[in-house]
Order: structure tokens, then sequence, then C-alpha cells
């Protein structure tokens, strides 16, 4: 009998799960599409590009949609058998509360450990197969991700700005302004042009080809050169008919390697993730111990020689009143030169530890958050099902209003955790599993009440004790005492 109540229970589960579970991925799904959608859309890429690419990026929101489909899943369906009074029926013939969730526990703990190895395996690779396409994009229509009129710098080292973008594969360009991007003392370049072609080099993959028509190249040659030089240094442009203008997107390309953790990290499964960690943990540890000892070294050699001076015995080595009014502003200016170059080096260094942490920060938190989403589907689950067993109401109308506000309150306290962490404002192992933390007392708790039959929701359960307590203290009107005992 119980075997086939097993099965009973499960079957009542899976209908509305996978419902719930289509609907809710076409939702998540559709509205990522339509963010994406004006980046790809008019850009010359063919409709099976678009598609592809929007479901390696999309499929991530599973992530999302599997815990919410559990939780309204499990509060639909003990609320169903609420409702339809066989969750009374059961517990009549003597069987557990307890005892009827162990199957769905059973099959949301297998749903858990494949949400796990989703995010540990299959994400990974759709942000390469995503990277992929992308990297394949820019090879074959360079300008796909220009915005006209608008200045870009996806090309690395340039700024570019076009007017207008056409042809089959958006290569001809018109009003054309590329700047090449420099430090102060390298060469720079500005080029202004009516029209031109942008396509990949046919040779070298690693470089686009840009061919522009009827335009100026401003160029300003100040490397090597002092700063009269350049004041003294005449304008220089060149008119040109046709220019071919070689641009290396090879940075690009290459970005997402193991030796740039900055930007594969997300590429990476579990384990790589574990063995990044721990590079960057060896890493980080040497950098801290190398600028303690510099820092400590510093100090300590100053501040030992001042304990060695005895103020009365100390001579002025020179008194800056008697020198003359050059000689005061010589040393005044190297005294501010030297400690404005001890606060660089300390703004330097402070930006260095900052960058470092955020990075680790991101790190830690991709590797432990298909753990927490995993353990996140069983407490929304413990959550939903003690709900519904409370409620007693199935269908789509109160379970929904209850999961969507449970859904909203656990993402904002997950994603806001997650941002701090990531701002070095807050722990990356406690900000991957506060949301978790907080929403497990709770879960107990309705699981607690679930099993005792209390009626949770019952606002005079919660009324009538306060109300009881306040009588107490209203005055009786002596009339009514009176009547009372006739």
């Amino acid at each position: 009998m119980l075997k086939k109540l097993d099965w009973y229970i499960i079957k009542t589960f899976l209908g509305p799960f996978f419902f719930i579970f289509s609907v809710l991925f076409f939702i998540f799904i559709v509205q990522f599409a339509w963010q994406q959608m004006q980046n790809l859309i008019g850009k010359g890429l063919d409709s099976i590009t678009i598609a592809e690419l929007l479901f390696w990026l999309g499929i991530n929101v599973v992530q999302l949609v599997l815990p919410l489909t559990i939780l309204l899943g499990s509060i639909m369906t003990m609320g169903g058998f609420g409702e339809r009074y066989e969750l009374a029926a059961m517990k009549a013939s003597g069987i557990s509360l307890t005892r009827i969730l162990a199957p769905l526990f059973v099959l949301i703990m297998l749903l858990s450990i494949g949400l796990y190895f989703f995010g540990d395996k299959v994400m990974p690779f759709s942000a390469r197969k995503a990277r992929s396409i992308y990297l394949n994009i820019i090879q074959t229509k360079p300008t796909a991700n220009m915005k006209e009129g608008v200045f870009i710098e996806t090309v690395p080292g340039f700024q570019m700005k076009i007017n207008k973008v056409s042809g089959e594969n958006s290569e001809k360009l018109e009003d054309v302004f590329v700047h090449q991007n420099s430090s102060s003392s390298d060469n720079t370049m500005t080029i202004i042009a009516k029209k031109g072609n942008l396509a990949p080099d046919k040779n070298d993959n690693n470089y686009l080809k840009m061919e522009l028509y009827d335009g100026v190249a401003y160029t300003d040659n100040i490397k090597d050169k002092n700063i009269n030089q350049r004041k003294n240094q005449e304008n220089q442009y060149t008119k040109f008919d046709t220019l071919n203008y070689y641009i290396d997107i090879s940075e690009i390309i290459n970005s997402g390697k193991e030796e740039d953790p900055g930007n594969s990290y997300k590429f990476l499964d579990g384990a790589g993730l574990r063995k990044l960690i721990d590079s960057l943990n060896i890493d980080y540890k040497k950098y801290y111990k190398t600028y303690q000892t510099n820092v400590f070294n510093q100090n300590y050699f100053y501040t030992n020689k001042i304990k060695t001076i005895d103020s009365l015995k100390t001579r002025t080595v020179f008194a800056l009143n008697k020198k003359n009014k050059d000689d005061q502003d010589r040393v005044l200016n190297q005294a501010i030169q030297m400690v404005n170059r001890d606060q660089e080096n300390l703004d330097f260094s402070k930006n260095e530890i900052i960058n470092r942490e955020k990075l680790y920060s991101k790190i830690d938190i991709q590797y432990q958050r298909n753990f927490s989403y995993a353990v996140t589907c069983i407490i929304f689950f413990l959550i939903g099902s003690s709900l519904g067993a409370i409620v007693k109401k199935g269908g789509i109308g109160m379970p929904v209003i209850i999961s969507i506000i449970i859904f909203v309150i656990y993402f904002i306290i997950n994603f806001s955790a997650e941002n701090m962490a990531k701002n070095g404002t807050l722990n990356s192992g406690i900000a991957a599993w506060l949301a978790n933390i907080i929403s497990l007392p709770f879960s107990i708790l309705f699981c607690f009440k679930a099993n005792q039959d209390s009626e949770l929701f019952n606002i005079s359960l919660y009324l009538d004790p306060i109300i009881k307590y306040f009588n107490k203290f209203k005055k009786t009107n002596k009339n009514e005492e009176h009547s009372r005992y006739q």
C-alpha cells in the first residue's frame, strides 16, 4: 500500500513540476532574450546564430528556475492534498507527515545533486560555447557589437565612433572616427574618414583590416621628447585617399586562456576553480608577506633612528629661514614630492589589495554557488511542502503568491550578499551561504508547525491572547455587574 502511495505522491508532484518548470524557464529565457536582442538584431547575424547564442547564454537561468519550481510545486502538491482531504485521510490511517514527504524528499535530493552537476559541468561548457560563438562573430562580423554614433572601446587600444554601418556583413562604414589609446609618453594617432570597410584579415585571424577612404590622419610624435620639444613641435597630419590599418584583436581571442584568471574562471568546473583558489591563496600570501616585510623594515629603520636621537644634543642641520627664496622653494617642493610619492605608493598598494580581494571573492562565490543552490532546493522543498500542508490550498492562487514572496526575499538577500562580497565588504564564504543560513531556521519551524497541524496563518490564533490580556484591564460597567446577579 505504501509503495503505491509513494508513487501516487511522486506522480502528483511531477505533473505540476514539469508544467511550472516549462513556464518559468520560458518566462526567464524570454526576458533574457529581450534584454540581449537589441545587441544582436540588425547586425547581419542569421537567426540560427542568434538562437544558438541566446540558448547557451540563457541556459544558466536553470539555477534560478529549479529552486522556484520546487518551492511552487511542493506548495501546490501538499496544498492540493490538504484541500481534497487526502492529507487528512493519510494521517488518519496512521501515516505521519514525515513519511508522506519521504518519497518527495528523495526525489528533491536527486534533483539537488543534478543541479550541482549542472552548475559544475554544463554551465562552464555553455560559457565556453557562448564565447566561441562570440569570437566567431567578432572574426566574421567585427562591427556586430558596434552601435552607430556611439564611442566604443570593444577593440583593445582604440576608441571608435561610426555614424553608419551597412553591408551584408555590416562591413561598410561611414563617418569614421578612430583614436589610438596610448600612455602619456607614447605616440598617438587620430583618424577621421568619410567611408571605410572593416573585415577580418584573410591571412591572420588575429587582425582586423580597416580600409579607410578620403580622410585625414593626425599624429602626435612625442615619444622620447621632453616638454619643450613637444611644445615646439608642429602639428602633423596626413591626407589620404586610401589607408589600410591593421588592428590586433589577439587580446580578445586569447583572453579566455587559463593564464588569465580574471576572465577565465567562469569557464572552469569545480575542480578547476578549487585549483585556481589554492594557487591564488599561495600567491596572495606571498604578496602580503613581501609587502608586510617591506613596510615593517622601512618603519622599523626610521623608528630606531629616531630613538637614538638625543633632542638636547641635536643641532639644526640648516635653518630654512636663513636660506634664500629659491632654496626655500626647492627644499619645500622636494619635501612635498616625497610625501606625495609615498602617498601614491600607499594608494597603489591599497588598490592592488582591494582588486586582489575582489577577484578572489568572485572566484570563491562561483565555486560556492553550485553547492549553495543545491542546498536551496532542499530548503525550498521543506518550506513549500510545510506551507502547503498548513495552508491546504492547491491550484495557482495562494501557492503562487506565497512562492513569489519567498523567492523574492530569498534572492534579494542572496544577490545583495554576493554583490557585497564582490565589492570586498563581506566574506565570500558567508555571502554564498547567507540566504540559506537565514532560510534554514524558517524551514525547520514550518516543518514543526506542519507536523503539529498548527494553524500558522490563522490570525485569530495570535490576536485572541492579546485581546484576552487587555480585557483584564477593561473596566466593568456597574449596571452590567448588578444585572448579572438578578
